[in-house]
């Protein structure tokens, strides 16, 4: 019984390493990549900050989720724009 309880601590633990960082590994993207990846998750997607240029030159500073997906769920997708694109 130890070792079917340990086994499932540890599987637990493992998951939420690899979610954390396929979190991380999804901002080094462009925007507008890391928009479509959110929506195609489920999220409905609110940007904040001064889009002053195209997405795709946008860099993404911080993402927070709100609910889970399939019950509207939202992301708040924060952007640093460049001036002038």
């Amino acid at each position: 019984m130890r070792m079917i309880v340990s086994a499932v601590i540890g599987a637990g633990a493992m998951t939420a390493a690899a979610l954390g960082l396929a979190g991380t590994a999804a901002a080094t993207g462009g925007a507008d990549a890391i928009v479509n990846d959110l929506s195609a998750e489920g999220f409905s997607v609110q940007l904040n900050g001064s889009q002053t240029a195209n997405l795709s030159a946008c860099a993404v500073t911080d993402i927070k989720k709100d609910g889970a997906p399939g019950s509207n769920p939202t992301a708040y997708v924060d952007v640093s724009c460049p001036d002038g694109c």
